[in-house]
């Protein structure tokens, strides 16, 4: 499924010379207008001394006419050096579009159509703190890593470019570097001593992902075993401590997982995963996942074990983020929050201990949302500013807090059925999926907790004990400021003054927040303390728990105070 734009009509006059019986028509005028086109393919040429660029973009024109018109904020971007249709083009700018032409009185038709330029990459830029963009980071070996990086919507950057994160390309990557670099990115690489190219022939490849590319001379090759027909290798700089966190067996069993679920593993039959000092804690490149070598350090994280949590996660970002990719940029949310409930999942499957710490991080990283996790502001965030509050309340809200409104076999029912295609997925249409797999109505419930303007107001919930042993109720009363009700279940912990007095009692609350008002405590000895959502099942919060008074500043995330994933 890709996105279309506008089609434009293009007009063609016929013209007849009138004269006894004698007529002779006149040619065709020449197609004029900007047409409508879909880029097939990118060719993107550089070499990292020099940083001088070319992009090559083959494209398939849907109507007739003079012009193409892309976006590029690409600053160096060479007007004379463009050409369509191999030929020099009159090429224009206003900074955010490229519209290259060809002379007055030529056309083309509908079909296929070739767009090139040399776009050095001069200045060095990012966007913001971010890697997204070109840059050149020294490791702790003092070794430059470079890496290229085009995040949703900002393929342009690098010169003409279809930015709508609905789209999908096949790319190849020509990297001209000084012996002794190794340069990797999606499909398949071909080193060689000064050139290395990458070919990308898979179904497609969403720009956000697939465009970019990453080298360095610091990295040694590791293989890790074939997992499940896919043969993976580690590409890490020696001394980084990522190499020995890396379980194979785990991961191995993680990748079948996925594919009995899920589908096969779309990228062929190899991996390769590449470390360095990234802004991120990890970046789901097509085959091609990018790793922060700084996660050895897990003093810094909410994780048990950040390695094996954030390569998780960046493996289902291959089925989920790649394969299938984003609607639109505000649809952020649903991969990203995925990525986490399964890998989620398939902790609790193997250590229930482990997946509890990653439900309570999440829970962590939602206090202080700035944003929804759909933000419906009047002035929308850009992705920059509000991606950061999607990792926490994503996967409680879209997964965790409907399994106990459901059952984990239905929510991952519903996950099922769009993934293992190549198509774009909205958070509507997640939405309705869900729907079907766990027979729930979810409009309120999305209008609740997903959608909004504004900072979140996450409920907050008083608890009471009634009575006296041994007929003790519970009551939880929701408090939260402006009246609105949340759903979601959540358990209750007991506890007695004696060692081993301790129960827990589930409070269902159903979909659209109605209260249960009294629970049995079912227990004989006295209670004498609570503890509200011992389980993180819910963005459920005691109402002395300040959850709003210090919200998160624009362009916050988890990863520089506690490293999380991308």
């Amino acid at each position: 499924m890709r996105a279309r734009g506008a089609l434009f009509a293009i007009v063609t006059t016929l013209a007849a010379a009138c004269g006894g019986d004698d007529t002779t028509d006149l040619p065709d005028a020449a197609p004029t207008g900007t047409a409508t086109v879909d880029v097939v393919r990118y060719d993107y040429e550089i070499d990292l001394e020099t940083r001088a660029a070319s992009i090559g973009l083959s494209l398939n024109a849907l109507t007739p006419g003079n012009c193409v018109a892309l976006p590029s904020r690409a600053t160096a971007l060479a007007l004379s050096s463009v050409r369509l249709l191999d030929a020099p083009a009159i090429a224009t700018t206003d900074g955010a579009t490229l519209t290259a032409c060809t002379p007055a009185g030529t056309g083309f038709a509908a079909g296929p159509l070739t767009l090139s330029a040399d776009i050095p990459l001069q200045p060095l830029e990012t966007w913001g703190m971010t890697q997204v963009g070109y840059s050149v980071t020294n490791d702790a070996s003092g070794q430059p890593m470079f890496y290229l990086v085009s995040w949703v919507g900002g393929c342009d950057r690098f010169g003409p470019c279809d930015t709508r994160p609905g789209t999908f390309a096949h790319y190849r990557f020509t990297i001209h570097h000084r012996a002794g670099v190794q340069a990797l990115c999606p499909g398949t690489v071909t080193p060689g001593e000064t050139t290395t190219t990458c070919e990308f022939t898979h179904d497609g490849g969403p720009t956000y992902s697939t465009f970019g590319f990453i080298a360095s001379p610091s990295w040694q090759t590791t293989p890790l075993g074939t997992w499940g027909g896919v043969t993976v290798t580690l590409h890490d700089r020696p001394g980084s401590g990522i190499a020995p966190l890396i379980d194979s067996a785990y991961h191995q069993g993680f990748l079948a997982w996925m594919a009995a679920r899920f589908g096969p593993y779309p990228y062929g039959d190899e991996l390769r995963i590449v470390t360095g000092p990234t802004y991120w804690s990890g970046f789901e490149h097509p085959g091609n996942i990018v790793l922060d070598d700084g996660l050895d350090r897990p003093m810094s994280s909410l994780y048990l074990r950040p390695v094996a949590h954030v390569l998780n996660h960046e493996l289902v970002h291959q089925w989920a983020g790649d394969q299938t990719t984003l609607a639109d940029t505000y649809d952020f949310v649903w991969k990203e929050a995925m990525a986490e409930y399964l890998s989620y999942v398939y902790e609790d499957e193997n250590n229930p201990t482990e997946a509890l710490i990653t439900a309570r991080a999440w829970k962590a990283f939602a206090n202080g949302a700035a944003y929804h996790p759909v933000p419906e502001d009047t002035t929308r965030p850009t992705l920059l500013q509000y991606y950061g509050e999607v990792y926490g309340p994503g996967p409680m809200i879209l997964f965790r807090q409907l399994e106990s409104l459901s059952s984990r076999p239905q929510v991952l029912a519903g996950i099922a059925s769009v993934l293992g295609t190549e198509r774009t997925l909205s958070v509507a249409e997640l939405q309705a999926a869900l729907e079907a797999s766990t027979g729930l109505d979810l409009d309120t419930y999305f209008d609740t907790w997903v959608r909004g303007a504004g900072a979140p107001v996450w409920p907050t919930f008083r608890v009471e004990i009634t009575g006296t042993a041994p007929s003790q109720n519970v009551v939880v009363t929701e408090t939260t400021p402006g009246g609105a009700l949340h759903g979601c279940n959540f358990a209750v912990a007991l506890t007695g003054a004696s060692a081993g007095e301790s129960a827990k009692v589930q409070i269902t609350r159903g979909v659209d927040g109605v209260m249960v008002a009294t629970v049995p405590t079912g227990v004989a000895w006295p209670v004498v303390s609570t503890t509200l959502d011992p389980d993180a099942q819910c963005l459920a919060y005691l109402e002395t728990t300040t959850v709003t008074a210090t919200r998160h500043p624009p362009g916050w995330n988890p990863w520089r105070g506690s490293l999380s994933e991308r």
